[in-house]
């Protein structure tokens, strides 16, 4: 799977490394959103992705809590199982390889407020 594929808002499953020691990161295999493209900025030395993870929302106090910081997505969104927070206090940089298979997309509605939270962290 290459990124010159994928669109921003596109949801994939991403294997996430182990970290030691565990805290909150995500790990293993998981859903994530496509949140930049390197390639819309210039020519990329390595053929990355820049994502954030999801998680199956269970009423997380944290969630409820922050509501701008980890947007909801209902189950059927995009194509998703599940209804899910994103977590997109955990952007990463991701090669393509890591890469395992595309789940679908958002619509540029529901992206919408995944772009906001980023953009109000960068101001």
């Amino acid at each position: 799977m290459s990124a010159n594929k994928l669109e921003l808002g596109d949801i994939i499953t991403e294997l996430f490394p182990v970290h030691n020691p565990q805290n909150r990161e995500q790990e293993g295999y998981r859903p994530a959103i496509v949140v930049g493209l390197p390639e819309n900025v210039g020519v990329p030395c390595y053929d990355m992705v820049i994502v954030v993870p999801i998680t199956t929302h269970h009423n997380q106090v944290w969630a409820n809590i922050a509501p701008h910081l980890y947007p909801r997505l209902k189950a059927g969104v995009g194509n998703l199982p599940h209804d899910s927070i994103v977590l997109t206090d955990q952007v990463r940089s991701r090669h393509t390889s890591r890469m395992v298979r595309y789940i679908g997309q958002l619509l540029k509605a529901e992206f919408r407020p995944i772009s906001r939270a980023l953009a109000h962290m960068g101001s």
